[in-house]
């Protein structure tokens, strides 16, 4: 676990990237700073090992002693990252091969197959080396297995990861005829007779797509073979240290989604992760809470450590603006507020070169006499004055809010019923207008047990397209239990094979718990927006629906279904479920959730462009209008 008597405060070092007279100096501006802790070789590998078999550490040596002798802790990384020239020229069969069959190539990174046993094979004996050298050095408190998993390859199609595939099909389905039964195989004439046949699902004819069931699997199963990397290297690591704690910074951003965090927590000794703003967005604040809160979800609601974010702008967004004057202290609070053990960026120098020379770190291009690093020194201060703080977790939301990635794998895919769904910006908007009315949300996975759901005054479900007949059941019975219950369009539509379940869309879930019966989906057209029944204006969605059992709330007007339930609502006992088929616009979701929140006496701090968050016995309070930041115990 982390330490809980401290907050940890610093980045990602790359000494290797400068020349050695410059280290001294680093040392000296991290003290400045208050930095304790750094993330050293990440990027390392062709450093490390220069050819096959080749170790050059007399380098890193050098600068784990110089960072020890200055107080600098380590969270020591396994520089599997990104595999050297001379790995690539020597084992071509191990780089990635994407979705049109084309082989990617060395020189950017991520560039290997996760089922490449020789790429697994170089990795090992690289962790290995790097282990057995530094577990015992003094500097040395948390490891940092490769970095960000998937981000950048996260599927190949390469005959290995299909013979991997294969294999991983097999272990799941007893046989070919449940295989074929899952998928739905004698559509199209897919139907497989034996396993060699089975592909992976690479691109189809024009105007065709591959197997919806057979894409799902895809990447379940490529998020569990990298899954497999990270914990090949953890346990080499523990081989030789059984007292630091080993992790891998996930990515917790709006648009990321192949890998399923939820499955990784589970592996971690303790979850960090990076999180990087969309600066042309002038909500980014809420979106940047939103994720520090899945954060804490992964790490089912113990404490966890922000791995890497930016001191102002990144270099990889279509237009890079830098932060404001106060922005990074609101930040980086926002993101202790909710939990996170301190504060980390990428990184702590500003590269001369590389195609990263341009995103913003902690000592600027300009160096130490700018803004930046006086704010980054301002919010070292902070939290070194403040290590209390890390001993608190925060306290237990009233609501919660399901999010799973595999409604997210669903939602990309082709020949639903409109393009324009998005499963992350219908999460989005509902968590914003939480947010701004100043309610606290935890985020649930969607296989939550029933004893979870019931630490919930109101559980919220935007789109949770798939669910088992388990799943089902525990929310329903949630609901009938005392639990509040609002269910949105197209969720429980498909069971997890993504078979469509019949009678009325939405299930028992919606057509026997609530009591709509939805018959058919409209769509809406590019900017079509409608005012419903009782003002709340909606775009995107409407649906042929009548009620069977529930109090209407809202029904559609000026639309191809007028008199159709748009929201309903039903009395259970002690508790209400409500059904949301349609997508509102944000003001509107504001004003549909306050309504709930003051009916089950749900109470709201902040909201309005200020954002109050608890953490045991501290109270945050973040102004996002005034650019003030306030800790009070």
């Amino acid at each position: 676990m982390l330490n809980l008597h401290k907050l940890h405060f610093g980045g990602d070092y790359n000494p290797e990237q400068w020349p050695k007279e410059v280290w001294q100096d680093d040392v000296r501006l991290m003290q400045k700073a208050n930095v304790n802790l750094v993330s050293l070789g990440i990027f390392s590998w062709a450093k490390i090992e220069r050819s096959e078999g080749e170790y050059h550490f007399e380098w890193l040596d050098e600068v784990m002693d110089l960072l020890h002798k200055g107080g600098i802790n380590v969270d020591m990384a396994t520089a599997t990252a990104s595999p050297p020239a001379w790995m690539a020229l020597k084992y071509p069969e191990m780089l990635p091969i994407n979705f049109d069959g084309v082989q990617l190539t060395h020189g950017g990174r991520q560039a290997y197959c996760a089922a490449s046993p020789v790429y697994r094979d170089r990795a090992a004996k690289l962790v290995e080396k790097i282990a057995e050298r530094y577990s015992k050095h003094p500097a040395v408190k948390m490891w940092h297995v490769n970095n960000e998993y998937g981000c950048h390859a996260p599927y190949c199609y390469c005959d290995t990861s299909k013979n991997a595939f294969v294999a991983w099909l097999k272990n799941k389905y007893s046989s070919l005829d449940e295989l074929n039964a899952s998928w739905g195989t004698d559509f199209w004439s897919q139907r497989y007779y034996n396993w060699e046949e089975i592909v992976v699902p690479k691109r189809t004819p024009d105007g065709t797509h591959p197997n919806p069931g057979q894409q799902l699997d895809f990447k379940r199963f490529s998020s569990d073979v990298t899954l497999e990397l990270f914990k090949m290297e953890r346990d080499i690591i523990k081989k030789y240290d059984t007292v630091n704690p080993v992790t891998t910074n996930f990515m917790s951003m709006k648009f990321t989604y192949a890998m399923d965090y939820f499955a990784w927590a589970k592996e971690v000794d303790f979850v960090s992760t990076d999180h990087y703003l969309a600066q042309h967005d002038e909500l980014n604040h809420i979106d940047l809470a939103q994720m520090a809160d899945l954060t804490r979800a992964f790490a089912n609601g113990n404490q966890w450590l922000l791995m890497e974010h930016s001191s102002s702008a990144v270099n990889w967004q279509p237009r890079n603006y830098a932060k404001t004057p106060g922005q990074e202290k609101r930040n980086a609070m926002s993101f202790v507020a909710r939990g996170s053990q301190g504060a980390m960026y990428f990184q702590w120098r500003q590269g001369q070169a590389g195609s990263e020379r341009m995103h913003s770190s902690m000592v600027p291009h300009a160096g130490e006499d700018t803004r930046v690093y006086r704010e980054v020194a301002e919010l070292g201060a902070l939290l070194a004055a403040h290590p209390e703080i890390s001993e608190h977790a925060n306290d237990k939301a009233k609501v919660a809010m399901v999010y799973d990635y595999e409604q997210f794998w669903a939602m990309m895919q082709a020949n639903l019923p409109t393009e324009d769904l998005s499963y992350s910006e219908t999460v989005a908007t509902w968590y914003r207008a939480l947010w701004e009315l100043g309610i606290q949300v935890d985020f649930v996975p969607a296989d939550s047990s029933s004893e979870r759901l019931a630490e919930y005054k109101l559980v919220l479900m935007p789109m949770v397209h798939m669910l088992s007949e388990q799943e089902e059941k525990i929310f329903s019975d949630y609901a009938k239990n005392g639990g509040n219950l609002v269910v949105g369009y197209f969720s429980n539509i498909t069971d997890r094979t993504l078979r469509v379940k019949l009678g009325g869309y939405g299930g028992r879930l919606v057509k026997e718990l609530i009591g709509v019966y939805v018959e058919e989906l409209y769509p809406l057209r590019p900017g079509q927006e409608l005012t419903l029944s009782n003002g709340l204006k909606t775009k995107l969605w409407s649906e042929l629906s009548r009620l069977n059992g529930a109090e209407m709330v809202a029904s559609f007007a000026g639309s191809d279904v007028d008199g159709s339930v748009a929201i309903a609502k039903r009395t259970l006992g002690s508790s209400t479920a409500w059904y949301q088929g349609t997508e509102l616009l944000l003001d509107s979701q504001k004003a549909f959730f306050a309504g709930i929140a003051e009916q089950l006496g749900i109470q709201s701090e902040g909201g309005n462009g200020v954002e109050i968050t608890r953490r045991g016995p501290y109270r945050f309070e973040i102004d996002h209008n005034q650019n003030s930041v306030s800790i009070t115990k």
